[in-house]
């Protein structure tokens, strides 16, 4: 007996499933954990907006840990070429690779902050966020501290003092040959 009344809503209830809610919806923005260095001293890397909001008016809202100030800039999201990749291959060739960085940068942030990200995207009549995603900028380092990894080596030096020995040579022999070959 309740088999009959639930063919007979079933389809009702699909029909409710599959109307979208009015209220806005979200979506998910990621950062570029373990891809390239996500945290720089005074600026973030945020992935933009997904695909189906091209065109849309965006607003990334930036707020600091602790603080409820928030800083928001403004900007239409950009086409995708494809599916939206943070860092995606141009081009490949033998010994190089060309890629393309899908990111949205803040500046002019302080260093060795904590941050919360996220954004809100109008498109047309609809309203879309993001989850707010927590960043940060790394710390200053001074200037002692950062090791040179190109220090001059002993082979440097001696390259060096060859090709300039080399060169000495030649522009000598260019002007004995001038002065010799030189018509009387």
């Amino acid at each position: 007996m309740a088999f009959p009344q639930l063919v007979q809503t079933l389809p009702l209830v699909l029909i409710l499933l599959a109307v979208p809610a009015p209220a806005a919806a979200d979506f998910n923005i990621s950062n570029l954990s373990g891809v390239l260095s996500t945290a720089l001293t005074e600026s973030l890397l945020i992935a933009l907006p997904p695909c189906h909001l091209t065109g849309g008016n965006a607003t990334l809202m930036v707020r600091r840990a602790n603080d409820s100030k928030v800083v928001k800039s403004n900007f239409v999201v950009p086409p995708c070429r494809g599916r939206r990749e943070l860092v995606s291959v141009v081009d490949s060739g033998a010994g190089f690779t060309v890629t393309r960085l899908s990111v949205y940068q803040v500046t002019n942030l302080v260093p060795g902050t904590k941050y919360y990200i996220s954004y809100l995207v109008k498109k047309g009549t609809s309203t879309e966020s993001s989850k707010e995603i927590p960043m940060s900028t790394l710390p200053r380092k001074k200037m002692e501290s950062i090791g040179l990894g190109m220090a001059r080596t002993g082979g440097m030096v001696v390259i060096t003092v060859l090709l300039s020995v080399a060169m000495f040579i030649l522009v000598v022999g260019f002007i004995i040959a001038l002065a010799l070959g030189a018509p009387k």
